[in-house]
């Protein structure tokens, strides 16, 4: 397995079995639920009103889990205010 397969497979289980705050549901159920069947505009309605923690678990859940999708990214940076790549340097 190269280094980035490995990171990002490190990023999604790290982050697949973490509860959201008011959902009943996991980030990676949430995720999975998606699964290609939302555009961004209906993702973006679903979780814009949701706390900060869970918008960044599930979007950089998401992220790795879409194979680094663009659009998942950028949805990131525009709710909390950095890329999802900026999130994991830091």
């Amino acid at each position: 397995m190269s280094i980035a397969k490995n990171a990002r497979q490190q990023v999604l289980d790290r982050l697949s079995n973490r509860p959201l705050l008011h959902h009943d549901k996991t980030v990676q159920d949430t995720v999975e639920s998606w699964n290609w069947n939302m555009n961004i505009f209906e993702i973006f309605d679903e979780i814009r009103e949701w706390r900060e923690h869970d918008i960044k678990n599930v979007l950089t859940y998401a992220y790795y889990y879409f194979n680094e999708d663009q659009q998942i990214n950028d949805l990131h940076s525009h709710l909390i205010g950095w890329s999802v790549n900026e999130n994991e340097e830091s």
